[in-house]
């Protein structure tokens, strides 16, 4: 269930025997909300007790599902459980009553007072086991009690069951009691809705099958399902989301779904989309070809644990105005309820901190559940106990205690008694004008049920006349009346209202047919639609449609220049296209590339299309890819997305040979692209023999640039070229760069003769220290190669101080009795503690903090910036291969001390460590991330993180770990004040005065800081820094505050690689500069190692394209850019990073669309700002590279230069300040730019301006 859900990855099984609570009327005293709001305890123990879930009925009453079974089946045994917690049972009990009877019931809460606390319940009914949602309808309850969704009959409505239950669904996972099926919700369509929580697996097998075919099953773990009550269709509506619990909908009809991922609220689920998952726990998902998937709704300034559950969007007029439309959810881990601000952007949300509705300092306060009353007040549902995490299967939990509360505004409301049952269908009607949500949805369930036809005419009316909401209740209505035909939606788009034209094109395609005139219109409104939502419902509602019909519409959609526009319409438009070839042979390259729209995303699906054609049925797609190539080839973007697509296909499914219908587009394009590794990569794949010398050949090529060395030699690892073997190591002997030595030793780990550990060891005193630990983990990979390292240490031939206690600890990892009794000789038994010494070691840290004085946050931070911040995030510093403490329960301190001694007591579910064993005998250790056809192993050695990325065709086997990579005696080596100022720190909150808390590290502390300026200066900039100058530039000496640049390179179209490197050399050879070159290995790749470089640089130059790079890697760029330090973007900067391209808008102020085609581009400064101090000395030049499209600079910026190319001219360098930031982006950069004196003098002033520095020639 949502339950104590999902929970937090630092909550931890504590030996201290909980603390009573207070009691209820104690403990709504304490709670503290804002002006003008009150508490009340409408109901608590004995009459209630834990409760999830809430509704009230058609006659006010609020009805309680109490979760007392929790945490294990009645009547089941568990035979076994896995790392994840989830269990497999003896066996799948019988529904109800046949079945074990548990403790959970259904109770009627209802008579309430003047003030609304509820003074009589009866239970509707009781034994059940393990029920994790209910609903109210159609005159019964629907109970989601796993495997079953069951109805419980009362025609009557005297609140006793007719009889047993109906069966109606069965096959919801039982795996893991704290995330089930959950939160069933009225959809406005008359569908029922429900959560599925995300370590259990549904298996169900729908009772009417799609019309247009489908699996026998639906098998899911995570996301939205919905059932309909009268044709029995069952559907996944949305795939994953994480362990969700609480749904709602908002005005509009779209729904809003809670949360365990910290640092965010919520997911806008959409029909039929694909979100994220805990990949590594719960598997891919289930179409394997969806290339992509959407986040969580983007949120600024999270507060709170990261379980945001019970979540209802506020559509009620008792609340200030503030609060109306915003997302109300229960923060389980901070004890409190929030509000969130849910802006519309385009055809999704963004979110904001809103503020704390109610808080206390009651740890024992859980809220789980909010519901909106029909009094417009929010009521919550307390679970109240001391103990939140599901972790501990013993069964502790306070079963005496629970708590609804009612949240006022301006005293209680007068709410008079009522009854819905008895008004009329037309009064009912007349209720969808009511301000307050659970008026309309009440009276709306009432009119669908009763399917009372003369009620049409007037909601027909309201649909046709209305403009605003009004108009799309009707449409609601009508639908789940069964009101509507599909004449009611002629003249569809042309309704003023954009949510009733993406409904009505929602309602249509549900039925999974539509004529062929409703067909001819839903083309001309794909084509033509001005409404971000109406083009992403009719993306998602066509899926439904058969082939022919599907494949139309498509086509017609993407000619609409809003897919290009918006973060989740590309997608969305990519799973109807690929639905249209999973289900049809239609041709998929059969669409209007050359149309403006599309060319503007050409990108994206030429990349997808070639990636689908070259996988599943190949034999097909192979020979339809020629035609792709014919279509794409030409400019110099254009045939790279072909490419990578293709070789990111071969890597879960190289082939034998290259395919004849593929022979002559390649073997054309190796004669035109002789170094390209994009081309490479995708023949050596196909074991072309010439393309595996020419990548061999590359390895030793220094004109390429160290970058794309780098990409060869690991290109030759992952195909396992015979011949690469010797090549490494002879190139290992020979080279100088650190840089390159690495990247040897990491393709030696393919290999697995003897002779690679031999000569390494040979090699290693004359490597430098980063290469010798490199070396020292390579030789560990492997039994043979460890035991020549142990045995040469054991000789005292190799320096025991090179290997580490983790090095060590990974020796034994290999499971080699020789290794093993070498490490214990050495490093003694590494086993961990026992559990008597950890809970003994718990107990004394405890007493010692009660005790000892109040701790230094400050020196806290720095004990955890040293022992904690790699893997560890607090307040937004730290790494991120552990969980983020900072939505943590951070201020428990039991808790907090459990983990830290016992880290592998419980390990968070997506943080447990994975033993993979190679099919070449490699043996690795870390935590593991999928990403597409590879695996990622992430480890902590030395307190330096490493990443190896492995092809899942490579791994022979993966199993999950029992021990944590967080060490244990990680406090052994403080002393006891140090222990109380690190967890002074770690309970901190942050607040902005608390900025003082950082540190700053030694070699950045300068001195008059405020006016310094690093005295640089290649071209004499003698008039300052010209226009837009504030300050004149200091001078400063090489070697005492040495300007850092950091060069961000992964542009592979353009040879960034190259030109950086060029451009790295003339900087340190005639400025007093040091320059860090961070290159990235390859576009696919999620990671990209050196991004930490950028904290300790004073500016940063970003030339890369479309990288994948996420997580980590992506929030290091994103750190960065708010440090607030100088920024300069070169050419495809504006599309960097493909998972951050608003980027281009938000920081370089641009407004990429492309580019024209090939041709010799006139560059000239504009007149009104030709004294800049950017454009000294820079003389009018031609560039050879396609000129972008920049057709709306944002206002702030000052545009420098602009190129003409005919009749066509665009801005190609601009200037931007913002915030206190400087920021200089050129949109040139083409290869031959960089060869141009005017180009690079450029790029020198654009870095002297943008560091407020002097460059002066070193020579």
């Amino acid at each position: 269930m949502r339950l104590l859900v999902s929970l937090c990855a630092l909550l931890s099984c504590a030996p201290f025997a909980f603390a009573d609570g207070l009691t209820p009327e104690e403990a709504a005293k304490r709670f503290k909300l804002p002006e003008g709001f009150s508490v009340r305890t409408i109901a608590a123990e004995p009459m209630i007790r834990q409760p999830v879930s809430m509704s009230f009925d058609a006659r006010g009453r609020l009805w309680v599902l109490q979760y007392l079974q929790y945490p294990n089946y009645a009547g089941l045994k568990p035979v076994k459980q896995d790392q994840y917690l989830r269990t497999i049972w003896d066996k799948v009990p019988e529904a109800p009553p046949k079945g074990p009877k548990g403790l959970d019931r259904i109770t009627i809460l209802s008579d309430p007072d003047e003030n609304g606390v509820f003074r009589k319940s009866k239970d509707f009914v009781t034994g059940l086991n393990i029920t994790s949602g209910f609903c109210i309808g159609n005159g019964g309850v629907y109970v989601v009690q796993p495997p079953y969704l069951l109805f419980y009959p009362d025609k009557n409505e005297d609140d006793v069951p007719d009889g047993d239950p109906e069966v109606l669904l069965s096959g919801f996972g039982m795996d893991d009691t704290h995330s089930l099926a959950n939160s069933l919700q009225w959809g406005p369509d008359g569908w029922l809705y429900g959560a599925a929580g995300s370590t259990s697996t549904c298996k169900i097998k729908p009772p009417v099958p799609s019309a247009t075919g489908g699996p026998e099953f639906i098998e899911f773990q995570q996301g939205i399902w919905r059932y309909h009550p009268k044709t029995k269709r069952f559907e996944l509506f949305s795939e994953g989301g994480g362990n969700t619990y609480g749904l709602d909908f908002d005005r509009n009809g779209q729904i809003i779904a809670g949360t365990n991922w910290g640092g965010f609220a919520c997911l806008h689920q959409m029909q039929g989309a694909y979100y994220v998952k805990g990949f590594s726990k719960h598997g891919p998902l289930h179409n394997p070809y969806t290339y992509g998937y959407f986040e969580h709704v983007p949120y600024k300034d999270f507060k709170g644990g990261h379980v945001t559950c019970g979540g209802v969007l506020y559509d009620a007029d008792r609340y200030p105005e503030q609060y109306r439309g915003q997302y109300i959810a229960a923060n389980l881990l901070s004890n409190a309820i929030h509000w969130h601000k849910l802006e519309p952007h385009k055809s999704s949300f963004t979110a904001g901190h809103g503020g704390e509705l109610m808080t206390t300092d009651d740890s024992h306060f859980r809220p789980v559940d909010c519901l909106l009353g029909p009094d417009g007040c929010i009521y919550v549902a307390d679970f109240y106990d001391r103990r939140a995490a599901h972790l501990d299967p013993v069964d502790n939990w306070d079963k005496a205690t629970g708590r609804i509360y009612r949240i006022d505004y301006k005293g209680p409301p007068k709410q008079q008694p009522f009854d819905l049952r008895k008004k009329s269908t037309s009064e009912l009607a007349e209720l969808l004008k009511h301000p307050n949500k659970w008026w309309r949805t009440e009276a709306r369930r009432l009119i669908a049920e009763r399917g009372d036809a003369s009620v049409h005419p007037k909601l027909r009316k309201w649909l046709i006349t209305e403009k605003g909401s009004l108009a799309l209740e009707a449409l609601w209505a009508l639908a789940s009346s069964d009101g509507w035909v599909e004449r009611d939606f002629d003249n569809i788009g042309e309704h003023p209202n954009e949510y009733v034209r993406a409904w009505m094109i929602r309602l249509m395609c549900d039925e999974e047919a539509v004529s062929s005139a409703t067909q001819l219109a839903l083309g001309g409104i794909a084509a033509s639609e001005k409404s971000y939502a109406v083009v992403a419902q009719i993306a998602c509602s066509i899926r439904r449609l058969a082939p022919p019909q599907e494949y139309d519409i498509v086509s017609a959609l993407m000619m609409n220049p809003l897919v290009g526009d918006d973060p989740q319409l590309p997608l969305l438009v990519w799973w109807a296209l690929e639905d249209c070839n999973r289900r049809d042979t239609t041709d998929m390259v059969r669409f209007p590339y050359a149309n403006e729209p599309i060319q503007k995303l050409a990108d994206f699906f030429n990349e997808r299309v070639a990636r689908r054609l070259m996988s599943g049925n190949v034999t097909r797609g192979r020979e339809r890819i020629g035609t792709l190539f014919g279509l794409t080839t030409g400019a110099n973007d254009d045939i790279a997305p072909v490419l990578r697509g293709i070789a990111t296909a071969l890597r879960a499914q190289p082939l034998d040979a290259i395919p004849p219908s593929l022979q002559p587009p390649l073997n054309q394009l190796r004669q035109q692209r002789k170094k390209d590794l994009l081309l490479l990569e995708v023949l050596a794949r196909m074991k072309d023999p010439s393309a595996r010398s020419a990548l061999r050949d590359l390895v030793t090529d220094e004109s390429i640039g160290d970058g794309n060395r780098l990409r060869a030699i690991a290109l030759l690892r992952d195909v396992r070229d015979p011949r690469a073997e010797e090549l490494f190591l002879e190139q290992l002997s020979v080279q100088k760069s650190d840089n390159l030595r690495t990247g040897l030793l990491d393709g030696l780990e393919a290999f697995e003769h003897a002779s690679i550990g031999e000569k390494v060891l040979a090699g290693y005193p004359g490597y430098t220290p980063a290469v010798k630990k490199r070396a020292v983990q390579l030789l560990l990979t492997r039994p043979a190669w460890a035991l020549m390292l142990l045995k040469e240490l054991d000789a005292g031939k190799f320096p025991k101080t090179d290997v580490t206690v983790d090095n060590a600890r990974t020796a034994t990892n290999l499971s080699d009795k020789e290794v093993t009794t070498l490490v214990e000789k050495h490093f003694g038994k590494l086993a961990p503690a026992t559990a008597g010494e950890k809970q003994a070691r718990i107990a004394w840290l405890s007493t010692a903090l009660g005790r000892a004085k109040p701790g230094d946050a400050v020196n806290g931070k720095v004990l955890f910036t040293k022992h904690c911040a790699a893997c560890h995030q607090l307040h937004g510093d730290g790494g991120k291969v552990g969980p983020d403490l900072t939505t943590a329960d951070r201020k428990n301190r039991g808790y907090m001390l459990t983990q830290i001694v016992d880290p592998s007591g419980y390990i968070r579910p997506e943080f447990v460590v994975h033993s993979v064993l190679t099919k070449d005998d490699r043996k690795l250790s870390g935590i593991v991330t999928e990403t597409g056809e590879s695996i990622v192993v992430t480890n902590v050695v030395n307190d330096q993180v490493t990443k190896t990325t492995l092809a899942k065709a490579d791994v022979a086997d993966l199993k999950p770990s029992p021990v944590s990579l967080m060490p244990e005696k990680l406090l052994d080596t403080l002393t006891e004040p140090q222990i109380a100022d690190l967890f002074a720190y770690l309970a901190s909150d942050a607040k902005k005065e608390e900025k003082n808390l950082t540190p700053r590290p030694p070699s950045l502390e300068r001195k008059g800081e405020q006016n310094h300026r690093l005295d640089l200066a290649p071209l004499p900039l003698r008039e300052g820094l010209g226009r837009g100058s504030s300050e004149a530039p200091k001078p400063n000496a090489k070697g005492a505050n040495t300007l850092k640049i950091a060069l961000v390179s992964g542009s592979f179209e353009y040879k960034s690689d190259d030109s950086l490197s060029a451009f790295q050399k003339y900087l340190e050879a005639n400025y007093s500069v040091e320059c860090v070159l961070i290159s990235a290995k390859a576009e696919k790749d999620t990671s990209l190692s050196g991004l930490e470089q950028l904290e300790t640089c004073d500016v940063a130059v970003f030339f890369t394209r479309r990288l994948q790079i996420d997580g980590d890697s992506l929030e290091q760029v994103r750190k960065y850019v708010k440090s607030g330090k100088p920024i300069v973007g070169i050419r495809t900067a504006s599309h960097g990073f493909q998972k951050w391209l608003e980027m281009d808008k938000n920081v370089f102020g641009g407004d990429y669309k492309g580019h024209f085609g090939a041709g010799a581009a006139e560059i000239h400064a504009i007149e009104k700002v030709k004294d800049h101090a950017i454009l000294k000395d820079v003389k009018p030049f031609k560039t050879n590279g396609s000129l972008y499209k920049n057709p709306n600079v944002t206002d702030d910026v000052t545009v420098l230069l602009r190129g003409t190319m005919g009749k066509e001219s665009e801005p190609v360098a601009w200037v931007r300040e913002k915030d206190g930031r400087r920021v200089f982006y050129t949109s040139l950069g083409h290869p031959d730019d960089f060869k141009d004196e005017n180009f690079t003098r450029l790029l020198v002033n654009g870095l002297a301006w943008a560091t407020k520095t002097d460059f002066k020639p070193t020579k």
